[in-house]
C-alpha cells in the first residue's frame, strides 16, 4: 500500500506500507490505546479487512482506496 500526501505549504510524503503491518496487534493496540475509543472496537475485524483486501489485489490488482483533493491543493491518495 502506498500513501502519498501534497500539500502546499508543507512538505511532500510519499512511503509504502506494508498490509501486514496495517493488520498488526501492535499498530491496533496503539491506536486503541492512544487514538480514538472505538478502535479497540474495530480490532478484532483487522485481520479480515487486510485478509480480504490482499485477495483483492490479487485476483483484480492495485486500487485507489483514498483519493482526496482539497481545494487549497491538498492531496492525499491510498492506493493499495
Amino acid at each position: 500500500m502506498w500513501i502519498k500526501i501534497k500539500t502546499q505549504d508543507g512538505p511532500n510524503l510519499s512511503f509504502p506500507v506494508p498490509l501486514s503491518l496495517v493488520g498488526s496487534k501492535l499498530l491496533l493496540g496503539l491506536a486503541a490505546k492512544n487514538g480514538d475509543p472505538q478502535a479497540a472496537e474495530y480490532a478484532p475485524y483487522a485481520e479480515d479487512i487486510v485478509r480480504e483486501l490482499r485477495e483483492y489485489v490479487r485476483r483484480n490488482g492495485h486500487f485507489m482506496l483514498v483519493d482526496v483533493e482539497r481545494q487549497n491543493g491538498d492531496i492525499v491518495k491510498i492506493k493499495v
